[in-house]
């Protein structure tokens, strides 16, 4: 299980970067790798890493769980492509952690030609799948976007968007 530990700490730190915002999906940019030595067809079970989730999971104003959310999103979309989670020796293992920086600064030109900076808040997923067996990364996904205070609804829309386009290739 060190493995897992350490690939734990691996996605905390990609996730620093972005996800959420308006209805719109526009702006969340989707990156997604597998091997090309695997063919996950092959593979049926999957466990979540325990430990996988938000980093910084502040509760929000209406209640909204997003890290359940992004979970069940994550089975949903694993059922869709046949793979059956397991709570025991899965063939792979989900490992996901999203964060949001509120702090994030952006650049922009004004009309003048001056630089200036603007609070852009901005959010990021990271998805990893392993090989249960030998601890190989067989797929890696991000994404990201911007981050605003949205309504739940919307919120689980932009973020169910990014989940479909990041398991999209499995």
């Amino acid at each position: 299980m060190s493995r897992l530990n350490v690939l734990k700490g691996v996605m905390i730190s990609l996730v620093i970067t972005g996800f959420s915002g308006c209805t719109s999906t526009s702006d969340i940019e989707v990156q997604a790798l597998t091997s090309e030595k695997v063919n996950l067809a092959g593979y049926k079970t999957y466990e979540i890493i325990e430990g996988s989730g938000i980093v910084d999971n502040t509760q929000r104003s209406d209640n909204l769980d997003t890290d359940a959310e992004m979970k069940q999103m994550i089975n949903a979309e694993l059922a869709k492509k046949g793979k059956i989670p397991v709570n025991k020796d899965p063939d792979f293992y989900v490992a996901y952690a999203a964060g949001t920086d509120m702090d994030a600064i952006e650049e922009k030109i004004n009309k003048e030609g001056q630089a200036t900076l603007h609070n852009r808040p901005v959010a990021g997923i990271a998805l990893i799948l392993v090989d249960a067996e030998t601890g190989a990364i067989m797929g890696l996904s991000t994404a990201a976007g911007d981050a605003k205070n949205l309504p739940a609804k919307e919120a689980k829309k932009r973020l169910n968007y990014a989940i479909k386009k990041m398991l999209s290739g499995i």
